[in-house]
């Protein structure tokens, strides 16, 4: 049915752009394998590919488990079907209703009540040239509820990490909100394939919604609803579903067991001016989204409508949408939920490719501590982004570094990059010197950190998330780092000066051994450092300023402007190099207090009164 008729009242109104959401039939049959739909044979580029037929996700491209919303009962359910593995990934095998190795999926739900479970990839993929995802879904088992979701959600390019959380439970299956309760985050598009009817209900969406006929308070049992972009309570509005009315017939979305459960599932995303063909063989024009899916042993059936436009002040920033109001990135999953009836919801062969070449981004980092590691202590990370397949990267790189729980980022530099001020656990830096050449890398860039936490381990240190972006291409990503072999620490410390007053101001220059390499140079108290707050100086970018160090040809470091403080104190002059330090004393202290003119005596004016410095 049409949806480009359709209105968003509070969230702005759908015009063109060009995501297609294509559900495809195909005759399957599941023997002990599960085969997943023919590979598509894109001339773009592949960004995932997982399976999900063994105990990990041994596939191309990374997994994340968001957590459940707040209040939720239980933990994020998915699970994989094929036993053996307790131990390795954020996804691990399943407890109870195993396969074989090759033979298993990916489980969402048991088919017990109240349960909700989802996976995102673990980074973002990028709208500009197109995307192709497939996947089949299973649900079965139980006593048909509640569904499950394929959801798309945009993120900030400069950090495209997965949302955190999914979206409620129930009829919402992980994507929308409702008046009273927060839906996915920065949600932009939600295909439900609804077994219990409920998502389609105007009870399962946000304010600011003009509710199409076929959405009333009246459930639909067995349909494919389509709902647009939301955050916290408002949006996830309707804007598509194979339902009329609230009497329309059910379709076979399920089944009583896998094998007879199958649904073959293509999105498409085309946010190109022209029209495009899939590998498929199906024509899409621009601005226009489709849905054909066959129900199980069915008839092929189609929704049709255009592609909501995100209001600019819906997301943080509107710097995360195209200037036809379409996110450059979207981060996908798959997301279900039971309550009181159950089913048990399953996908396999799931894949995303590009209809044209994208830039694909790698990033690989090193990490630099000491063996043994308390507050209060240096670790150095240095991080290569690179643009290692497909297309040459014609827009600006930004590379996100997320530290580990123990570990704060104190500050970053790198020849070419302008990197910001920390934001908890991550720092951002970006580099605007364009192009870059498909199949080499970028200018490594250092990210000094400071332990806080007592139990910070090296292994713990090498849990940082590093991530590589940018508004148009495939991010790259690496979820541990290796470790760097530490040389000598600086030792033998002098100061050219070691006091000044709490205004500093005074250049300072350090001696001593091994202070070549140094990385930063930190100021501050034992308790500042160890709460990872002291004042960090890292290396001038050009010339001799205020607020960074300068390494000198003889081996020294000078300090061109210590910094100030509010109070006077006793701190070190720590020189970080990589992953160490050696640290000298330094005074800073309050100017004398001038004093007080004398008071007048009674029966004295004060035109004879005098007082002269001492």
């Amino acid at each position: 049915m049409q949806g480009s008729g359709r209105r968003w009242a509070l969230l702005g109104r759908v015009r063109s752009a060009a995501l297609v959401v294509i559900i495809l039939a195909a005759a399957v049959v599941v023997p002990t394998a599960l085969p997943g739909l023919p590979s598509a044979q894109a001339a773009g580029s592949t960004l995932f590919d997982q399976p999900f037929h063994n105990n990990t996700a041994n596939g191309l491209g990374s997994v994340s488990l968001p957590g459940l919303p707040p209040a939720a009962p239980g933990s994020n359910f998915a699970c994989l079907t094929a036993a053996g593995n307790s131990t390795t990934g954020p996804l691990k095998s399943c407890l109870t209703s195993t396969d074989t190795a090759g033979t298993g999926t990916l489980r969402l739900t048991d088919a017990s009540t109240t349960k909700e479970g989802g996976v995102f990839g673990l980074t973002s993929v990028p709208t500009s040239q197109g995307l192709d995802v497939t996947f089949n879904t299973y649900q079965y088992g139980g006593s048909s509820a509640d569904g499950m979701t394929f959801v798309a959600a945009a993120v900030d390019p400069a950090n495209p990490l997965a949302p955190a959380v999914i979206g409620q439970s129930g009829g919402a299956l992980g994507y929308s909100g409702t008046h009273a309760s927060i839906g996915l985050v920065n949600a932009y598009l939600g295909v439900g394939l609804d077994t219990f009817g409920n998502f389609i209900t105007s009870t399962y969406e946000g304010t600011g919604c003009t509710d199409p006929a076929y959405v009333t308070t009246t459930k639909v049992a067995g349909q494919v609803t389509i709902r647009g972009p939301g955050s916290g309570t408002v949006g996830y509005c309707a804007v598509n579903s194979t339902a009329t009315s609230s009497a329309s017939p059910p379709l076979a979305l399920r089944a009583t067991a896998r094998a007879g459960s199958v649904v073959p599932v293509e999105v498409v995303i085309n946010p190109t001016a022209t029209a495009i063909t899939t590998a498929s063989g199906l024509a899409v024009a621009a601005g226009a989204y489709k849905v054909v899916f066959t129900p199980v042993a069915g008839t092929q059936r189609t929704l049709t409508g255009t592609l909501p436009t995100v209001p600019t002040t819906l997301y943080p920033s509107s710097s995360w949408l195209t200037s036809a109001g379409i996110p450059k990135q979207l981060a996908f999953g798959w997301v279900a939920s039971t309550g009181g009836s159950t089913d048990f919801h399953e996908l396999d062969s799931a894949k995303v490719t590009t209809f044209n070449p994208v830039p694909q981004l790698g990033v690989a980092a090193t990490s630099y501590n000491a063996a043994s590691l308390a507050p209060g202590n240096p670790v150095t990370y240095t991080v290569t982004p690179s643009v290692t397949a497909g297309a040459d990267e014609a827009s600006p790189v930004s590379v996100t570094e997320t530290l580990p729980t123990g570990v704060v980022p104190a500050g970053a530099f790198g020849t070419g990059w302008v990197c910001a001020a920390p934001s908890g656990q991550k720092i951002t830096c970006t580099n605007s010197n364009a192009p870059f050449t498909n199949g080499t890398s970028l200018n490594p860039i250092t990210v000094v950190g400071i332990v806080t936490g007592s139990a910070v381990t090296t292994a713990v240190v090498q849990t940082t998330i590093s991530t590589a972006s940018s508004g148009d291409a495939n991010p790259g990503s690496a979820v541990t780092t290796t470790a760097g072999t530490i040389a000598a620490a600086p030792s033998g410390l002098t100061l050219s000066s070691t006091s000044s007053l709490i205004a500093g101001g005074g250049a300072v220059t350090i001696s001593g051994s091994n202070l070549t390499g140094a990385t930063a140079v930190e100021i501050g108290t034992t308790a500042e450092q160890q709460a990872g707050t002291p004042v960090v100086l890292l290396p001038c970018a050009s010339g001799v300023t205020s607020g960074c160090f300068v390494a000198n040809g003889d081996g020294t470091i000078t300090i061109p402007s210590m910094p100030s403080r509010s109070s006077a104190a006793a701190v070190t002059v720590t020189v970080v190099t990589q992953g160490v330090a050696g640290a000298a004393a330094y005074t800073y202290t309050s100017p004398p207090s001038a004093p007080s003119a004398p008071t007048a005596t009674a029966g004295i004016t004060s035109a004879t009164v005098s007082w002269t410095a001492p």
